[in-house]
Order: structure tokens, then sequence, then C-alpha cells
């Protein structure tokens, strides 16, 4: 089934996701073929400043929850989203690694010849089946505008500094630092959360109401939301 809803806050279980993963998948498109990135990022409930105006909206968005990311100015994703910032980002807490794979050797066949074969201790399938318990809950993929935010600003200081705090370890210290890098935040206007059971819920930001940021939300029997989907699946 499929449900929905409007506020000035994501849904608590997609605020806990993006407290907790690491890394994000961004979408932009130049209108002909998208492009994805995977992203450090940095999710805060609000900004402080207003953000400045995009290639299709001469007016600063509207208050809501926002995702600060860094890149470098030449790269596929910066052209795109500057000719276009309508953005779609993917975070999700699936286990995404595939247990049957060896990792000394991932083209290894999953099941060993029948002279090899063995069973997992009992306590090496526990841990296995917690970790797959705890970590795989939903997916959410939230619709947006990019901001560039303009060089030597104090909105630009802030975010980057936000943003470094938030991932002192990345391995990607080019793409968080440098006087070339630049700051883009997207306010999160439209989410989509899907969960393992199958069950699909919609929101939307205050403000947005009458868009469907993409989402291609159409009425339906009996929810008033198809979704593009059917029964919500």
């Amino acid at each position: 089934m499929s449900t929905s809803s409007a506020s000035s806050e994501l849904p608590p279980e997609v605020i806990a996701c993006l407290k907790n993963a690491r890394y994000l998948h961004l979408a932009t498109s130049d209108g002909l073929w998208p492009h994805v990135s995977l992203m450090n990022y940095t999710y805060l409930p609000a900004s402080p400043y207003p953000l400045p105006a995009t290639s299709i909206s001469s007016s600063p968005s509207t208050p809501g929850p926002i995702i600060i990311m860094t890149t470098q100015p030449s790269t596929k994703k910066t052209l795109n989203l500057t000719s276009n910032p309508r953005v779609s980002l993917l975070v999700h807490d699936w286990v995404s690694h595939r247990p049957s794979l060896s990792s000394a050797n991932p083209f290894a066949p999953s099941t060993p010849p029948p002279h090899q074969t063995h069973s997992a201790s009992p306590l090496s399938t526990f841990l296995t089946n917690l970790n797959s318990a705890a970590l795989s809950s939903i997916s959410a993929t939230l619709n947006g505008y990019a901001h560039l935010i303009p060089h030597g600003t104090e909105d630009e200081e802030y975010y980057k500094r936000v943003h470094l705090e938030n991932n002192p370890q990345s391995e990607n210290k080019c793409y968080l630092e440098g006087e070339e890098v630049r700051v883009v935040v997207v306010r999160i206007g439209w989410a989509r959360v899907a969960d393992f059971r199958g069950g699909v819920t919609d929101w939307t930001a205050e403000g947005e109401a009458g868009n469907d940021g993409g989402m291609g939300w159409v009425p339906g029997p009996g929810n008033g939301l198809a979704n593009g989907l059917v029964n919500g699946h």
C-alpha cells in the first residue's frame, strides 16, 4: 500500500537513515542522459541562510530540510545542475554486499565443490542475520532543487565548515577542501520511501502543494495517489 503526507520535517525513518549513512547517490541530468555520482553529504533539518535563486527560479528557496555536498567546478554533475537544478538523491540502509561471494575471490562460484562444503558456525549465522535485520530497513528517493552557493560568502564558509566537521575521515579530501571546490545545497521538496515489506510512503514539503517534484503522482482509487505504481508496489 502507498500513503502520503506533507510536513516541514522529513519522516523520522528518513532522518535516521540520513544521519547514519555515509554516502548517497546524486542523479543530475543535462536533459538527455542522467548522471549518477556517489557523494559524501551532510544533512540539516533547515538552512540558517536563504538559498540563492536557481536557473529556473528567481526567488529564494522556501525553508526545509537540506543536503550539503561539495564538488569540483569542472565535473559533469556541476555542469548539469548549473543548467538544470532538478536533482534526485538516493539514500538507503540496505546491506549492500553479497554474503555468498568470497572477499578473496569475488569471481569464485557461490557454491563450493562438495568436498569443500562446510556450514557456518551458529554464532556467525546469528551475527549475519542480526546485521541484516538491523541494517535492512528503507530506501528513500529525495527530489529537490540544487543551489550553487556563491564563492567567498558567509553562507559558503558556514556550509563548508559544517560539511567538513560531518565528514572528518573522508578519503576524498580533494572534493571537500580547496579554493575551487563549489558548495551545493539541495533543498528537499519531495520524498518516496520504500521499506523491506514493500510499503511505499510519499512525503511533500510544506509549500510544494500541487507539484509532484517529478515523482509522477497521479490520482488513484482508494488512497488518492497511484504514484506511478500498482497498489503502491
